[in-house]
């Protein structure tokens, strides 16, 4: 067969460009796939941790809207407090800027891209990957990696149990532009607001940018055809009242595709999967930037070990998701559980201990890990109820 490309990348997103960035880096003739053409609008809450700042390694400074050095907290839109850093916690985005800056960054190392073209169809062949594009159109690579997002066509192709009912959850959400009918409280510029109690398995936030408040909620709706998310929207927002009732203009709602299960598989053959069409996504924080870039990064080493004549890159790949994402978020995963059934005991656990706040902001920047921070929140919430535990409340502890 000959070979259009060594790799074959569809999915100009974060997970995509940075996999694309790794491999033309490397010498391997790269493509992006990208269906929609450049810059597009994501809808996100476009919130980069510190962690992800720091995994990415080049100035962001052109893209970010705002620097974030705090957090300030809610239940149903009251009893608020805030957890504040001396050092910014997070730095908040557009996100066609951002991926669009993603993007430029791997073109500059070698990749090629193809905008505004659909895949239709991925079928692994024998010593590589068909890809079927346009009117029938089709190029031939040596490895595929998918990075098509939650409702991915390159997962969907693949022959394993990669979907699953419980890992969706679903967002939505508005950009409201600052003018003089919006009395945002400026002390509070430099904070994001996490709002818990009022969406099930989830919570609604409040990102404040530059010309825009990016406002949502997002959350693991087991029947979200019997639910309606901008409802939730609409209670959050009554909730908010530096914003008139009737401002938020157009609300864009996209699936949140969470991570399931610490064995999910995120690579066949010589199909990989990064970023949330692996379902690699924070299922407590709803994180999803980080995991991206880095499922992409490590796709990227996984194909540059079969360059150098190594390991097969789907082992090495499944390897390394298991070892470096996926026994951390099993770890949130069960603190979000416990989190999204018992949220105002939680809730008044983390500001009763102002200590446990600031592991939580450590655990976001990646300097702590879930595991240290379940078995913190396990300890103060004994602690909080000086012992004196429902029976409820001790089996869900005992399963963290």
């Amino acid at each position: 067969m000959n070979w259009d490309y060594d790799v074959i990348v569809v999915g100009g997103g974060p997970a995509g460009s940075t996999a694309a960035r790794f491999c033309a880096k490397a010498g391997l003739t790269t493509l992006i796939i990208e269906k929609e053409r450049l810059p597009r609008y994501k809808p996100c809450g476009g919130c980069l941790s510190t962690k992800t700042v720091r995994l990415l390694g080049f100035d962001l400074s052109p893209v970010v809207e705002n620097t974030i050095y705090g957090a300030k907290f809610t239940y149903r839109s009251e009893d608020p407090f805030v957890i504040e850093s001396k050092d910014p916690i997070a730095f908040l985005v557009m996100r066609d800027r951002f991926d669009q800056l993603l993007v430029n960054k791997a073109l500059e190392d070698g990749a090629a891209i193809l905008e505004g073209e659909k895949v239709k169809r991925i079928e692994e062949k024998s010593g590589g990957v068909e890809v079927e594009w346009g009117e029938g159109r089709k190029f031939h690579c040596r490895y595929l990696i998918g990075a098509d997002g939650a409702r991915s066509t390159v997962s969907r192709s693949l022959p394993l149990p990669l979907q699953r009912n419980d890992g969706n959850g679903v967002a939505v959400e508005s950009e409201i532009p600052f003018d003089s009918s919006i009395h945002f409280p400026p002390k509070e510029f430099q904070f994001i607001n996490l709002d818990f109690g009022g969406v099930p398995n989830g919570y609604g936030w409040v990102f404040p940018k530059r010309e825009w408040l990016s406002v949502g909620i997002g959350g693991m709706f087991r029947e979200t055809k019997r639910m309606n998310p901008r409802q939730y929207l609409q209670s959050f927002l009554k909730g908010l009242d530096y914003i008139p009732q009737g401002k938020v203009g157009r609300v864009v709602g996209h699936l949140l595709p969470s991570f399931y299960d610490e064995e999910q598989k995120v690579s066949n053959g010589r199909i990989l999967l990064v970023g949330d069409a692996a379902h690699l996504m924070d299922p407590l924080q709803g994180e999803g930037i980080y995991y991206a870039i880095r499922s992409g990064m490590l796709a990227g080493e996984a194909i540059m070990e079969w360059k150098k004549g190594g390991i097969a890159p789907s082992n090495y790949y499944q390897r390394a998701v298991h070892s470096d994402i996926c026994r951390n978020l099993k770890w949130a995963q069960t603190l979000s559980r416990f989190v999204f059934r018992f949220t105002k005991l939680a809730y008044r656990t983390l500001r009763r201990y102002p200590e446990l706040g600031e592991f939580y902001l450590q655990t976001l920047s990646g300097r702590e890990t879930y595991q240290g921070f379940v078995r913190t929140v396990k300890t103060r919430i004994k602690d909080f109820l000086k012992g004196q535990l429902s029976e409820k409340i001790r089996e869900a502890m005992a399963r963290m």
